[in-house]
């Protein structure tokens, strides 16, 4: 079964992929000045903040303090900088510096996907900080999340004998779900999870044992913190057509977030129509 291409869109299951982007690095300007002055740098300014963000100035700063380059005179090796930042920035870009761009994070909030998408993800440890929704301490109540994936999803393109399969599949999907709820629903009564006496202890004991029992496909959520040159790469490889689906539905979604927001630090990604993230320099 050949996946459709990973754009948002319509989603048959009762949850859908959320991605949010929740934090990124700054820049404490006041301290930055008294460095770069005590480095000599006496004309030294970073641009207006709206023009060069957090994360793009921390990266533009570490990569002028490896060649002293804040300005003219400062290293007797050096006749001229670049003054525009957009410039600058891509030529690190570039020469393939990729070291300071791991000076920039950024924190994704990620929900609704699946323990496949988790276990996918959490490969890339190198760059990353994961904090994953536990579900040795999280309880389902009355309905385990799913996500429908991608490649089960309703195309107009679809012949019939394709559009038939996948219908037949979403409805064994259902089922496949409906039995896990029913099941865990069983094992809660047997333990009387909702009794009162019952402490927080006893919780998390019975409720890591009943965990075994629910698939990978369950939704789950967490936060990924990612410096910029680990987002550049995951966004590269994982949007690839060899791809596993979800992932590449996710970092399709990032990859639009990312060249949205820092301009600066992602302006050599493009979208083809296959719906791969390709970079121009992609060794940083």
């Amino acid at each position: 079964m050949k996946a459709i291409p990973t754009r948002p869109g319509g989603h048959l299951a009762n949850v859908p992929i959320k991605v949010f982007l929740i934090a990124q690095s700054q820049i404490n300007r006041g301290e930055l000045r008294k460095w770069v002055r005590h480095i000599g740098a006496k004309k030294f300014a970073l641009p207006d903040k709206k023009v060069v963000s957090g994360p793009s100035a921390i990266v533009g700063v570490g990569a002028k303090r490896c060649y002293n380059s804040f300005e003219v005179g400062l290293n007797p090796n050096i006749t001229k900088v670049r003054d525009d930042w957009s410039d600058y920035l891509l030529n690190v870009l570039k020469q393939g510096h990729g070291s300071v761009l791991e000076h920039a994070s950024f924190t994704l909030a990620i929900e609704g996907v699946s323990r496949v998408f988790t276990g996918e993800m959490n490969r890339h440890r190198a760059g990353w900080a994961i904090s994953e929704g536990s579900m040795r301490f999280i309880r389902f109540d009355k309905k385990i999340p799913w996500w429908l994936p991608t490649s089960l999803q309703p195309n107009a393109g679809d012949n019939p004998e394709l559009a038939r399969k996948k219908k037949e599949t979403v409805k064994i999907f259902r089922k496949a779900f409906k039995h896990q709820e029913d099941c865990y629903a069983e094992m809660l009564a047997v333990w009387e999870m909702d009794e009162s006496d019952k402490n927080f202890h006893y919780k998390k004991v019975v409720t890591s044992c009943l965990r075994r029992i629910v698939g990978m496909g369950v939704a789950t959520g967490g936060i990924w913190t990612g410096n910029a040159r680990a987002l550049r790469h995951v966004i590269t490889m994982r949007t690839e057509p060899g791809a596993e689906e979800e992932i590449a539905y996710v970092f399709s979604r990032v990859a639009e977030i990312m060249t949205a927001r820092e301009p600066l630090l992602f302006p050599d990604f493009v979208k083809n129509e296959a719906g791969t993230w390709i970079p121009r320099f992609r060794k940083v």
